[in-house]
């Protein structure tokens, strides 16, 4: 059995005592198990920001982390999933605040977007080589469909809310919500890449332009 107290994130530790410097009445493996989910993380940034993250192979992503293949494995199936994990946390923050704002229906309609719009361009920048990397020039699949699905999610949120909201007449309403979101979903991302394949610095106010500017009308929150 391995002595590699990582592989057995599960298991009790085996004097029952938390580490020295872990908070009091934490368990030591959940201090263990969160600092190798860091050292994961913190790495694939690190690796993606340099090449496509399809292109990142398990061996230079353990290495660079610090940690073996087998505690790997009991994290995430690939270099791309341990990517995805970090940057939906973040995404989902961008999200919560938008939809929030639209369904107060208390600020403008452009102020909205532009909150939204400003909120996105801030975990763009923060990851810029990344983006830039998996987006612009090489096409990262991974990063593609990480985004579009992303925000595919995030108009469906809004419209499984708001029914009335949701465009056409033809077909079930589950139909034209997916089909309604996951055409928005593109164009965001085509906005982002558009905006991405700009030579730096790039002017935030051009992405905030172009996303308010091609905003649906269906899209816009209604008075209450």
């Amino acid at each position: 059995m391995s002595g590699d107290p990582q592989d057995h994130p599960l298991s009790p530790a085996s004097d029952g005592r938390a580490p020295t410097g872990a908070p009091s009445g934490e368990p030591a493996l959940d201090v263990r198990v969160r600092r190798t989910r860091n050292r994961l993380r913190e790495a694939v940034l690190r690796l993606a920001s340099e090449q496509p993250v399809e292109n990142i192979a398990v061996a230079d992503l353990v290495r660079e982390a610090g940690v073996n293949r087998t505690t790997f494995y009991k994290h995430a199936g690939s270099p791309a999933a341990v990517l995805e994990q970090v940057l939906y946390e973040e995404l989902d923050g961008v999200r919560a605040v938008w939809i929030s704002d639209v369904l107060a229906a208390e600020l403008p309609v452009h102020e909205i977007w532009e909150r939204a719009s400003g909120a996105l361009l801030d975990h763009l920048e923060h990851h810029d080589a990344l983006y830039t990397v998996g987006l612009v020039g090489h096409r990262s699949a991974a990063l593609h469909h990480l985004l579009v699905e992303h925000f595919t999610a995030s108009v469906s949120t809004l419209l499984e809310r708001d029914p009335e909201a949701v465009p056409g007449q033809e077909g079930p309403l589950a139909w034209r919500v997916e089909a309604a979101s996951r055409f928005m979903a593109h164009g965001e991302v085509g906005i982002v890449e558009a905006w991405l394949s700009l030579p730096a610095p790039r002017e935030r106010r051009l992405f905030v332009s172009a996303a308010t500017a091609l905003l649906p009308s269906w899209l816009i929150p209604r008075p209450r």
